[in-house]
């Protein structure tokens, strides 16, 4: 980075410390903490320890980084500048790195979470000191029925119509697709990237499925989805490519978009990144440009179009919960999907609107502690991955 942005940082991280960031300034240091070289980072880190500034202690650090990754804070407590390896989906940078960064990613798991110190709270309910980790890479998939589970270590699956192999092209199962129905799911805590015959790209979301018959690529190219999946379709004007659930059509020649359809969803919503699609419903159609979202409701049975950012739909593509716009049920019910967790609310469930970003490779904990601080609610996580949710008494 250049001087002035090495100024600022600087500046902005002294401001952090000292809970004097405001909500614009928060979210600059995150640009620039993810703008910012390796050099750079290693290099404002050890001017806070030269100042004998405590907010970079073993212990502050440590906090937060055992809710980002387990492993970074064994990495911290050692002086060795080694690069740990990365996981099957979190890049891991050097221990200095997180000593610049790890306190505005784990405490600002939300965008801009109140910096300014807020009186102590007593809480009504014991907090369980267990702890989640985030989900990973775990599929399986069903070949007429028989069911195969896929290896975790893999990043993404190509199904081809002779062969099934993993994206780094070790093979997955000596199975030939032709003629045979394929299902492919994920559970709850788990994600797969897909390669079909046609060269469509698709990531499976947490709690999905996906099928299509042994003909597709071949005189379909039709898939049923339940759950949520970002599709890269690849271009084929003789055969249009269609997604279906029990509620809805969406048929498109060659695009990017999203789709959310969960069973416990009462809107089934599909995003436009690229391209154009159409969605067909019992109650109408609607054509989609990029940045519009068609909303159905499936209660009252009716769909209408709204604009959205459609890279904030699809950030969880990319290792990110976008928060914006949410309320606190439905930010719980992606929550439960992704650390494969029951919500269980012992009072009312609480009228609030989340804001901001999470990263997916946190643990469930900080998320829950971002909850305690902010809006007094309490949590209790029980042996058999239940999440007690209560509104704390003020």
């Amino acid at each position: 980075m250049s001087n002035p942005h090495q100024e600022r940082l600087n500046h902005l991280l002294d401001r952090f410390i000292n809970a004097k960031l405001s909500r614009s300034e928060y979210e600059e240091l995150v640009d620039l903490i993810n703008l910012a070289e390796d050099a750079d980072l290693k290099a404002h880190a050890q001017k806070l320890l030269d100042k004998g500034n405590n907010a970079l202690s073993e212990d502050f650090v440590n906090t937060r980084i055992s809710s980002l990754h387990s492993r970074l804070s064994k990495k911290i407590q050692v002086s060795s500048q080694e690069e740990p390896k990365a996981t099957t989906i979190f890049h891991i940078r050097p221990w200095w790195y997180w000593a610049a960064a790890a306190s505005i990613l784990a405490v600002g798991i939300f965008g801009y979470l109140k910096i300014q110190q807020q009186p102590a709270v007593e809480q009504s309910m014991a907090v369980v000191l267990e702890d989640l980790d985030p989900g990973s890479n775990k599929a399986s998939i069903i070949l007429d029925g028989q069911e195969y589970d896929l290896d975790e270590s893999k990043q993404g699956l190509i199904l081809s119509q002779n062969s099934i192999s993993y994206d780094d092209g070790a093979l997955a199962l000596d199975k030939a697709l032709s003629g045979k129905s394929v299902k492919i799911v994920t559970p709850y805590g788990g994600q797969y990237h897909l390669s079909l015959s046609d060269g469509t790209k698709v990531w499976l979301n947490a709690g999905s499925e996906l099928s299509y018959t042994g003909d597709y690529g071949k005189s379909n190219r039709t898939i049923n989805l339940s759950g949520e999946a970002y599709f890269e379709v690849s271009k084929n004007k003789d055969l249009p490519f269609i997604v279906r659930n029990p509620k809805q059509e969406i048929q498109v020649l060659g695009t990017h978009f999203n789709v959310n359809a969960y069973p416990d969803e009462q809107i089934n919503k599909t995003t436009l990144r690229e391209g154009s699609l159409r969605v067909s419903t019992a109650s109408g159609k609607k054509l989609l440009v990029p940045n519009q979202q068609a909303q159905f409701d499936v209660q009252g049975n009716s769909l209408k179009t709204v604009a959205v950012d459609a890279d904030a739909v699809i950030a969880w593509k990319n290792g990110i919960i976008d928060l914006h716009g949410l309320r606190l049920q439905e930010c719980m019910r992606q929550l439960s999907r992704w650390y494969d967790v029951e919500i269980v609310y012992l009072n009312h469930i609480p009228e609030i609107e989340m804001g901001g970003r999470m990263s997916r490779g946190l643990k469930l904990s900080t998320f829950l502690q971002f909850l305690k601080t902010n809006f007094n609610i309490a949590t209790e996580l029980t042996a058999d991955r239940k999440l007690k949710v209560k509104l704390m008494e003020s």
